[in-house]
């Protein structure tokens, strides 16, 4: 052994370092089955990525799939882009994922999806605006692809459970470019044919033999049909757009015939089943009305209506005379009462009528007394008043030896409203005097 001898690390470290620096091994695509996925608590996955011959782990940091607009699972098939290195501490390569889409089928997935998210949030699968399918269809329009197995199954089945009804095909292409076209243009003209129910079928296949059916045109030109229509595209798990606006849902192409059509069969068991009910109601009525009928045509009214009259007429003239005693003997009654009535009033009036008297009779007495005392009052008040006014009379003072001295007529209180030749007038208790000023003095 003449070569140098490594330690683990060292080799593992140099092999690290080799296939990090080398560009063949840097932002590789690999295409892969996913298997063992883990999306830890941090954000980051952990998957294997593997084909028939050999697997490689990877993994796939918070920072690098919050970007994904799906989280992948186990079977997924995806390409993913990515550095590949190695982890010294298990000697282990792994590749580094940078990036991920799902590969082939995959990408159809997401498409369907948006679209699915976008017409059912615009209203487009609601409930509400589902149309009703009709119990007995007499004429029936069919899209779906010439000369098909689906175009065969329907067929067959209608005529097994309904053939009665007219079938109208309208044969198209269903899958392939254009193909989305066709049956949208198919379910526009059909829609103005007033027929009961539309069929829209095709058989099974892979999602990209269904893609026509994911069609949002063809979506939109369901939503606004006026005749329902019934869709029964691929096989039982196969889901379109256009099996979520169809106002019915059905499995498979036969299924979609079967929803549209009663078994004939069953109606005519039904109609029997009616026509026996219908038939031993309308006896039963008729014997019921037969017999009543013969109890009419036997009733005493029929043999001997003259004496049925009479009786009638008897018992009126007893209800009658019946009737005239017991008002005569009510009138009595009420004229007794009334009599009695009308004493009672007339001694109940006489008693009020003398107890008024009296209260008047008094109530006068009071008056007149509270009169007298009043008119004594105000004439003693009146007196004092007389006697005050006299009291105060100026001629009272006038009598004392006092005058009133007036200057025109103006009363003189001071001699500052006197000049000397002013003539005055002398007011005194027993007469008047005019005279003229010689001399005025003034005092303090």
């Amino acid at each position: 052994m003449s070569k140098q001898v490594l330690t683990v690390s060292s080799l593992v470290r140099y092999l690290k370092n080799r296939l990090e620096g080398d560009s063949m091994t840097q932002h590789v695509l690999v295409e892969g089955e996913l298997s063992n996925f883990s999306n830890y608590r941090s954000g980051h996955w952990y998957f294997t990525l593997k084909d028939s011959n050999a697997q490689l782990r990877c993994a796939m940091f918070a920072s690098s799939n919050r970007k994904i607009s799906y989280v992948p699972k186990d079977g997924d098939k995806v390409l993913v882009q990515g550095d590949i290195s190695v982890f010294e501490g298990r000697g282990e390569m792994q590749l580094i994922v940078t990036n991920m889409k799902p590969s082939g089928i995959g990408d159809l997935f997401i498409q369907f999806e948006a679209l699915k998210k976008k017409l059912s949030e615009e209203g487009l699968f609601a409930e509400e605006h589902k149309k009703e399918i009709p119990l007995y269809p007499e004429h029936i329009g069919l899209v779906t692809g010439k000369n098909t197995a689906a175009r065969s199954d329907v067929l067959t089945t209608l005529q097994r459970r309904w053939p009665v009804a007219e079938v109208h095909e309208y044969p198209v292409l269903v899958q392939g470019t254009g193909s989305a076209e066709q049956i949208t243009d198919a379910l526009k003209y059909m829609d103005t044919l007033g027929y009961d129910v539309i069929l829209l079928v095709r058989g099974g296949g892979s999602i990209e033999d269904l893609w026509s059916f994911n069609s949002e045109m063809l979506a939109r030109t369901i939503y606004d049909m006026h005749t329902p229509i019934i869709t029964g595209v691929g096989h039982e798990v196969d889901f379109t757009i256009a099996d979520f606006v169809a106002d019915l849902r059905a499995p498979t192409p036969t299924g979609a015939a079967e929803r549209c059509s009663p078994d004939i069969r069953e109606v005519k068991d039904f109609v029997r089943t009616m026509k026996d009910r219908l038939n031993r109601e309308t006896t039963a009525l008729l014997n019921t009305s037969s017999q009543r009928l013969d109890i009419s045509r036997n009733s005493a009214i029929f043999r001997d209506p003259e004496k049925m009259i009479r009786e009638r007429r008897f018992a009126l003239n007893t209800l009658l005379n019946g009737l005239e005693k017991q008002v005569t003997a009510v009138n009595s009654e009420y004229q007794i009462r009334l009599n009695a009535n009308e004493n009672q009033l007339i001694s109940l009036l006489k008693t009020t009528i003398h107890a008024s008297r009296m209260t008047i009779a008094h109530d006068r007495e009071k008056l007149y007394q509270s009169i007298n005392d009043t008119q004594l009052q105000n004439t003693r008040k009146l007196r004092e008043m007389i006697n005050l006014l006299d009291a105060y009379s100026p001629l009272k003072v006038l009598e004392r030896g006092y005058s009133i001295v007036m200057k025109d007529t103006t009363v003189i209180n001071t001699v500052s409203q006197l000049n000397k030749d002013d003539q005055i007038h002398i007011r005194l208790h027993d007469g008047q005097a005019d005279a003229r000023i010689t001399k005025i003095i003034q005092e303090d």
